[in-house]
């Protein structure tokens, strides 16, 4: 299963690679279990719709996580300099011990450029998850810095 959600980030990678933005970002995880994340992404954007591919790692005592996620999100508003995004996306949970899975995350981001290649973005997300991984079911909150090619 982690194979295909390798494969398809490296996918993701070779499509984008030609002009793109890449980011690091900060995740905290309220699912019960409340750990934080660090990540980095790589996404294209299509107009309004915009596809980003990101890999996070959590380590826990006990129970280091690594997630895959493949996001979608398409700017509805723009207030001042902030652009309103919601999204929708999957991701594969890989856990160091209990079952791995797959989950379903909804939730609306927000950025703001800083200059015209680097941005910052906040998203909140809620993510549903595979009965095996529901223990992670609950809202993320995401802090990251974009750069764009």
């Amino acid at each position: 299963m982690k194979k295909i959600a390798i494969a398809s980030l490296l996918a993701l990678a070779a499509t984008v690679a030609s002009a793109a933005e890449i980011g690091v970002t900060g995740t905290r995880d309220y699912s019960g279990t409340d750990r934080n994340f660090v990540g980095v992404t790589l996404g294209q954007s299509f107009g309004k719709l915009g596809v980003t591919g990101g890999f996070e790692r959590s380590t826990v005592t006990n129970n280091d996580q690594d997630r895959f996620s493949l996001v979608a999100g398409y700017d509805v508003a723009k207030v001042g300099p902030v652009t309103v995004t919601p999204k929708v996306g999957a991701a594969y949970l890989n856990n160091q011990t209990g079952a791995d899975g797959y989950a379903m995350t909804v939730g609306v981001g927000a950025s703001v450029p800083v200059t015209k290649q680097v941005s910052i973005g906040l998203d909140v997300a809620r993510q549903y998850g595979q009965d095996r991984v529901s223990q992670f079911d609950g809202n993320r909150v995401t802090a990251g810095v974009r750069y764009k090619f």
